[in-house]
């Protein structure tokens, strides 16, 4: 298939879209290409892995007219000594829960004629990858995202300003740890985009004892972990609104069990028609994202200019 040209595969691909059975092919084919990238590009699933859900799963919200997900916390407890003719202290344990609101995601109605198709050189796969694929998931990290931030803020989570000049300090990456570890969990996840990434070409290749400045000079940072964490790096500096998003900050996140849930109750799905000369398609996919610890998250903003 190497060989073949782009006007022959879109040529094979109306065919198939001239009868039903074929329109259903073109439609699976579709679901089974946007899953598999899905999952290489989204943060958010690295962060917290997708689980797989079902109506049976699901509940009806009381609040709307859609699907939510009840998911349990576990419940405090503590120890005690006790004398041998002593009681423990009574706890009547009250079980405490969150609520996981499901919703679409889904790229634009994309729609181009037979004709004009017919004169692309590329195939229409390409066309799916750069518009379809690429939108559902900067939309379904910028929901994660959303959600974290929103429960960041009506908890007061950890969200500290440090002077930027450019540069990662350890000082500042040990204040951020230290307001999980120090909280009875863990920083197990770091988040940060490709620009702060590149901030750790800065470690000094002269200061005695670093093996991250020196090595980094050498080969570069090759490692998919810093100081001890698990490390995802994402390119999507700026929203689709272009303002800031993953710019000049640095997230922290415990192991998914202290953290929340990643819901999917369709995954990535392909819809295509043709109607006379007019083929339109779209991508789409149900989830629900939930944060049910408020603790288990922290940031680091960087303020002012580069040096």
């Amino acid at each position: 298939m190497d060989n073949v040209s782009a006007q022959t595969i879109n040529e094979l691909f109306i065919q198939k879209l001239n009868s039903p059975e074929g329109l259903e092919k073109v439609a699976q084919e579709g679901s089974a290409f946007i899953r598999q990238k899905l999952r290489e590009v989204s943060f958010a699933r690295k962060i917290i892995q997708p689980q797989y859900v079902t109506k049976v799963d699901l509940q009806r919200s009381v609040n709307h007219d859609g699907l939510v997900k009840i998911v349990d916390i576990e419940p405090d407890s503590k120890a005690m000594t006790v004398n041998f003719r002593g009681n423990p202290t009574t706890n009547y344990v009250m079980g405490e829960r969150y609520e996981i609101p499901f919703y679409m995601v889904s790229s634009e109605d994309f729609q181009k004629t037979e004709e004009e198709l017919l004169a692309y050189d590329m195939p229409l796969t390409e066309v799916i990858e750069r518009n379809s694929v690429l939108d559902i998931q900067r939309t379904e990290d910028e929901s994660f995202l959303k959600t974290v931030d929103s429960a960041m803020e009506a908890s007061k989570a950890f969200n500290a300003t440090f002077a930027n000049d450019g540069t990662i300090k350890k000082l500042d990456m040990k204040t951020l740890f230290d307001k999980l570890d120090g909280d009875e969990l863990r920083a197990e996840v770091l988040l940060m985009d490709s620009t702060m990434y590149n901030r750790l070409f800065l470690y000094a290749a002269t200061t005695a004892g670093d093996a991250i400045g020196s090595e980094t000079h050498v080969n570069g940072y090759t490692y998919a972990t810093f100081l001890g964490r698990r490390l995802v790096v994402s390119n999507k500096v700026k929203d689709q609104a272009g303002a800031d998003f993953l710019n000049d900050k640095i997230y922290a996140f415990t192991a998914q069990d202290f953290l929340g849930q990643f819901c999917v109750l369709n995954d990535t799905k392909f819809w295509i028609e043709k109607k006379k000369n007019i083929i339109s398609w779209a991508a789409y996919e149900s989830i629900g994202i939930g944060i049910g610890n408020s603790r288990a998250m922290a940031r680091m903003t960087f303020t002012g200019t580069d040096s």
